[in-house]
């Protein structure tokens, strides 16, 4: 009797410990807008994103001085900005602030507020500095977050740190723990106060002359009746512990791994096939693009690559099932099917350079040809002229001009 009251209890909140992700649910795919310190050659964001096939994502610059200045950022900000709540709704699964300068008006700050109550999850790196600590504090965004803002800004100060993952969670983490995580060092993380009901993923541990030091380095928690998960991490995604200057290059598998948690994704069994289906899909991409080179090449030689040109169409239509595999959480799948289009692709690579080797010696025979042949009628010109003389005619004076 009390399992079954158990399983009516937990039937019943089970949809509320899911985030409402409309757009995920529609298209399987995890739509994000990434806002604050975003844009390419500032920030890995948003190369990580582009590299996973199950995610959607549009920037709103708001903190890429190094990138770009205020007036273009804001132009991208005012033209991009969802107009209303249900458009953000309907596009979007996660907000994603890196360090935001809030640039937004109050009623844009109340939609991005009401989405989350909505079920639009939310992640938020904090701050080195003020600049955009007090423009997010003091709105009604605030609360949403798991940690609680003081009134002053809190720097981080440089001691460096590592950091150690909180067991028992569910395997939003704990995978990365044996590709050695815990290992990779960082420095300058700023202090996060939990609140009460938040979940503690991993800490940091600073380091001092003996001594150290144990604090939140990554929390979250359910947030509103659409059950948003919101996270609060204590660095931002382009500074030492998250990329390769710390040995770590799993930075953006996880955070890829915390959207797919939020937008209800599945995460799969072993990482180790997530980790190679990304990089495989990297690898046909590159071969592709290799192909596509060499076929363009023989082409401006009057090649025929229509034969080609049909097999590459029909290894993208199996990269496209895998593809599908892949937003429908058949990773093993869409793994295997990855792996025999790039030997499909390698196999045409090949017959492409057979092509081009065919087509180079034709061209190199023709030009030899014309070369040759115009090297001896030169010389049989010359013959004629300077030594046999056959075509050679003597001046001579026709009449006397006396």
């Amino acid at each position: 009797m009390k399992a079954k009251i158990f399983l009516l209890v937990a039937l019943v909140f089970l949809p509320i410990s899911q985030a409402s992700s409309p757009h995920f649910e529609a298209t399987r795919k995890i739509g994000v807008l990434a806002i604050g310190d975003t844009s390419i050659g500032e920030s890995p964001i948003l190369q990580w994103l582009s590299g996973d096939f199950a995610v959607q994502w549009q920037e709103l610059p708001t903190d890429v001085d190094g990138v770009m200045g205020d007036i273009a950022a804001r132009k991208i900000v005012r033209i991009y900005t969802p107009r209303t709540l249900d458009k953000l709704l309907e596009t979007y699964d996660i907000l994603l602030l890196l360090e935001p300068r809030m640039w937004f008006s109050g009623p844009e700050i109340k939609m991005f507020t009401d989405s989350i109550d909505r079920g639009i999850s939310t992640l938020l790196t904090l701050w080195p500095d003020s600049r955009g600590y007090y423009s997010l504090i003091h709105t009604e965004l605030a609360p949403v977050y798991p940690h609680a803002f003081w009134p002053s800004f809190q720097s981080g100060g440089y001691l460096s740190y590592v950091v150690r993952v909180e067991e028992g969670n569910p395997p939003v983490l704990t995978p990365f723990i044996p590709l050695g995580i815990e290992d990779f060092q960082g420095k300058e993380a700023r202090p996060i106060h939990p609140k009460q009901g938040s979940t503690t993923w991993a800490w940091v541990v600073k380091s001092s002359i003996g001594s150290s030091e144990l604090d939140e380095y990554m929390v979250s928690w359910e947030y509103g009746p659409g059950g948003a998960r919101n996270w609060v991490i204590g660095v931002d995604v382009d500074e030492q512990w998250f990329n390769l200057k710390s040995g770590n290059k799993y930075g953006g598998d996880i955070i890829l791994n915390m959207l797919y948690y939020s937008a209800g994704k599945p995460l799969p069994d072993d990482l180790g096939i997530l980790l190679g289906i990304r990089e495989s899909f990297y690898r046909y991409t590159l071969e592709r693009k290799l192909l596509f080179t060499v076929l363009e090449f023989v082409d401006s030689f009057g090649a025929n690559t229509e034969t080609l040109e049909q097999k590459m169409g029909e290894a993208d239509d199996g990269k496209e099932l895998a593809v599908t595999w892949y937003l429908e959480g058949d990773y093993q799948a869409s793994y295997d099917k990855t792996l025999e289009m790039i030997e499909y692709m390698l196999a045409l690579n090949v017959e492409a350079i057979e092509i081009k080797e065919r087509t180079l010696l034709w061209v190199y025979l023709t030009e030899w040809s014309v070369v040759s042949g115009t090297g001896l009628l030169v010389g049989y010109l010359l013959y004629s002229l300077m030594i046999k003389r056959r075509l050679y005619r003597e001046v001579s004076v026709t009449r006397s001009m006396y």
